[in-house]
């Protein structure tokens, strides 16, 4: 019996080990803060990158997320960004693009109401100007006013 019990656990460890993905060069890490929590995408730096100075990099090294302007130490956020209140209300989420962010960002209170959104572009914050000429344009998303309908007299 005890020769059946052995065999069996041997044959139950390697079929674990056998279910092995293959690393795609991307991680999710997530962190416990004070006050907060975090989801990031990280993975390992592009040896061909090179940090430009005016920008600043997120990376992830020694279990926490870390920003510095021109440069980096560690693996790079890359994909998808949230970040968490301890009540588990959004607080602010995004995405990187080899550490710099990049399209739309959200940030909210801790009542979950809407702070701000910005646009991201490599790393730069676009000015709300660039939005495109047409919808910059007020009479094209004017609604025509309907007539106001007057309550019977009764």
């Amino acid at each position: 019996m005890k020769k059946l019990i052995i065999i069996v656990c041997c044959c139950i460890t390697q079929t674990m080990f056998g279910q092995d993905l293959p690393n795609s060069g991307f991680e999710k890490v997530r962190l416990l803060d004070a006050g907060k929590v975090i989801v990031a995408e990280i993975r390992v730096p592009n040896k061909n990158l090179h940090a430009k100075k005016n920008l600043f990099y997120a990376w992830y090294q020694a279990n926490a997320i870390h920003s510095t302007q021109g440069g980096y130490n560690g693996k790079l956020l890359n994909g998808q960004y949230t970040e968490y209140y301890q009540n588990k209300n959004l607080k602010e989420q995004g995405t990187y693009k080899n550490g710099l962010k990049t399209g739309d960002w959200r940030d909210w209170k801790e009542d979950g109401t809407l702070l701000y959104q910005h646009t991201w572009k490599d790393g730069t914050m676009l000015p709300d100007s660039t939005v495109s000429f047409w919808k910059r344009l007020p009479f094209i998303h004017k609604k025509k006013s309907q007539p106001v309908k007057e309550a019977p007299n009764s």
